[in-house]
């Protein structure tokens, strides 16, 4: 009888908790704000395409950036995250879906894909190697090396090869300000990317 009143005792006391909100198991009333990295391209897109079917990769995120929580660089040791801004999808896909929108916008390629691969005349593989905002000098920093294939060559050639690093004044604190900046510096990378494509494909 004392063991059971022993036992039923916590049990009790855990259900008068959770019943008066002293307790909870999940917080429906956390203000978590969700981000996306967008880059708009406003110039018209070619009216000639320069090369058939680009197929984009999987964009590989270097850790610790591949989570979607916002990451600070405090000082040249210390790195920390908001709880309360993350993005709304991983950021692999994130800045997949940045490439697949601007490139299929430019007009270069006859057709651009992230679903299906066969018939690819190129391949284009993108890491981003630094995605952080950096506290002691108020600035977004992304930094992403880009890989243009050519399928149709016997050796599967690469045209192109080249790292972009941004970095962008942040206006304020805030994690919009954060994503802000972070919009201009993946516009600024995926003009210079797509000038380079260019040149590569001549």
């Amino acid at each position: 009888m004392k063991m059971q009143r022993i036992v039923l005792l916590p049990a009790l006391a855990a259900s008068v908790l959770l019943v008066s909100g002293c307790v909870k198991l999940w917080h429906k009333n956390l203000d978590i704000k969700t981000y996306m990295i967008e880059a708009k391209r406003d110039a018209a897109p070619l009216e000639t395409a320069r090369a058939g079917k680009l197929w984009i990769e999987s964009v590989h995120v270097l850790p610790p950036y591949n989570i979607r929580n916002l990451i600070l660089r405090e000082n040249e040791v210390e790195f920390s995250t908001g709880y309360y801004a993350e993005l709304l999808m991983s950021p692999s896909e994130n800045f997949r879906n940045g490439f697949y929108g601007w490139l299929a916008d430019s007009g270069i390629f006859e057709h651009v894909s992230v679903v299906e691969r066969r018939g690819m005349s190129h391949r284009l593989v993108a890491t981003v190697m630094d995605f952080y905002g950096d506290v002691a000098s108020g600035k977004a920093v992304l930094r992403i090396k880009v890989s243009l294939f050519d399928e149709k060559a016997a050796d599967v050639g690469i045209l192109m090869s080249n790292g972009y690093r941004r970095e962008v004044d942040i206006a304020s604190g805030t994690a919009e300000d954060l994503i802000r900046a972070y919009n201009e510096a993946f516009r600024q990378i995926l003009a210079a990317c797509e000038q380079d494509i260019l040149a590569a494909l001549d």
